[in-house]
C-alpha cells in the first residue's frame, strides 16, 4: 500500500541548469539575481544566497539536469528510498556538491533528474532582493502519465487541476510536496522541457522592487505584472541568457495536507486573473 504522506514535507532546493556559455549566465545570476559564484569544476558554478542556491554546467542550454528536494530529516529520507526501492523504482548514483552524501536521484516519465536529499550546512551572502526558490514547472506531453507517477509513488498532492470543458482532458496540474501550493507543476505542450522555475517573494512590494530592479540592468518583463488563478500569486516574468523563463512569484497559497483540488476550466484565467495569459496547448 502507499504512503500517501511519503514525500510530505519536502522543499525544493536548489536546480541544476545545463548552458553552453558559462560565463555569461553566471554573471546574468550574479548581477542580475544577487547571487555569488564559485567555481567548483571546470564544467560546475555554484551561485549561493542565504535563500536561493542553484548550480550550472555546461551542457545544451534551457535543459535541467536534476531539480533537488529536500527532505525533512535523516529518517524520512531513508523512508523514502526504502519505499521507492520497494516500488522498483531504479535509483540513480547523482550527487550534488550541496547536498551530504545520502542523496540519491529518481528519473520521472518524461526522464527528468530529481535528486532526493539532505543540505550540507551551507549559507551564502545576504542576496539583493529576497527570493527563495519555490517552484520548478515542466511541460510534457504525457500529463496524465508524469502525475499519477508523482501522486502515486511519491505521495505529492494535487493542488489545482485545469481541465477542457468540451473533452475533460486535464492540461496542467499543480503539485505540492509541502503547504506551498506547488512546488512542481505540469503543463499539457507538444513536447517536454523545462517551462519556467521560480522565486519566492513576500510580497507586492517586493515584486515592484524586482521590477525596478530588473529595470535598473536593462532586464525586460515578458509577462506580468499579474495574478495566476491557480495558487492565486503575483507573479512576474524575465529570461536570462539563455532564453530560460524565470519568475518572480508573491503571496502563493498555502494548502493543508488533506485540502482537496481544485477544478478550472482551460483558458487564460487559471493563469492570469488580470489579463493576457501564457497558453501552452
Amino acid at each position: 500500500m502507499v504512503n500517501k504522506k511519503l514525500i510530505w514535507p519536502s522543499t525544493l532546493h536548489h536546480l541544476c541548469l545545463a548552458t553552453r556559455n558559462l560565463s555569461a549566465m553566471t554573471r546574468w545570476y550574479q548581477n542580475v539575481m544577487g547571487l555569488s559564484p564559485q567555481i567548483l569544476a571546470d564544467n560546475l558554478v555554484w551561485l549561493s544566497g542565504s535563500q536561493r542556491n542553484m548550480l550550472l554546467t555546461r551542457g545544451t542550454p534551457g535543459t535541467l539536469r536534476f531539480a533537488a528536494f529536500s527532505a525533512h530529516d535523516d529518517k524520512h529520507l531513508k523512508n523514502i528510498k526504502a519505499h521507492l526501492i520497494a516500488q522498483k523504482l531504479h535509483l540513480k548514483k547523482l550527487s550534488s556538491p550541496l547536498f551530504k552524501n545520502s542523496c540519491f536521484a529518481f528519473v520521472d516519465p518524461d526522464g527528468n533528474n530529481i535528486l532526493l536529499g539532505l543540505p550540507k550546512s551551507l549559507r551564502g551572502k545576504r542576496e539583493i532582493l529576497p527570493g527563495r526558490l519555490q517552484h520548478v514547472v515542466f511541460a510534457t506531453n504525457q500529463l496524465k502519465r508524469n502525475v499519477a507517477f508523482y501522486t502515486d509513488t511519491l505521495g505529492f498532492k494535487v493542488s489545482d487541476i485545469v481541465r477542457e470543458d468540451t473533452t475533460g482532458e486535464d492540461t496542467a496540474c499543480f503539485l505540492r510536496s509541502d503547504k506551498m501550493h506547488h512546488s512542481i507543476a505540469f503543463f499539457r505542450a507538444p513536447k517536454t522541457k523545462l517551462d519556467h522555475f521560480a522565486n519566492e517573494a513576500a510580497c507586492w512590494n517586493d515584486i515592484r522592487d524586482w521590477g525596478d530592479h530588473f529595470a535598473a540592468n536593462k532586464v525586460e518583463i515578458v509577462w506580468g505584472a499579474g495574478r495566476h488563478g491557480a495558487g492565486n500569486n503575483l507573479f512576474i516574468f524575465v529570461r536570462d541568457p539563455d532564453g530560460n523563463s524565470l519568475e518572480i512569484s508573491a503571496e502563493l497559497e498555502m494548502f493543508s495536507y488533506n485540502q482537496q483540488p481544485r477544478i478550472w476550466s482551460h483558458g487564460p484565467r487559471p493563469l492570469n486573473l488580470w489579463g493576457e495569459a501564457w497558453m501552452r496547448s
